[in-house]
């Protein structure tokens, strides 16, 4: 039997917002002590995709996740705590009451 075409759905503005910060959170963290080359072959991701994971492009696996947490020398909970970081936000316009 064939197979049907996944349905595309539209972006979702959240999620995008926290894709976008949880990139940041990364690159400024991995830029301490890798290059951005160093560090994907550290956590077993083509360059090419970590670029795409800073730049909140990528809808992460939580396999992907774990695996720059601990080459970070985090834990997943620690890397995900986007809210207690200086100038990453991940309020949306209603929790700020816009």
């Amino acid at each position: 039997m064939p197979r049907r075409p996944r349905k595309q759905r539209a972006p979702d503005p959240e999620v995008e917002s926290f894709l976008a910060a949880l990139g940041q959170r990364i690159r400024a963290l991995r830029t301490e002590d890798f290059s951005q080359e160093d560090f994907a072959a550290e956590v077993d991701v083509f360059r090419s995709h970590m670029s795409l994971i800073e730049q909140g492009q990528v809808d992460l696996r939580l396999s992907t996740v774990y695996r720059i947490a601990r080459g970070l020398d985090l834990s997943v909970s620690e890397l995900l705590d986007l809210e207690t970081q200086a100038g990453v936000s991940t309020e949306t316009a209603s929790e700020t009451g816009q």
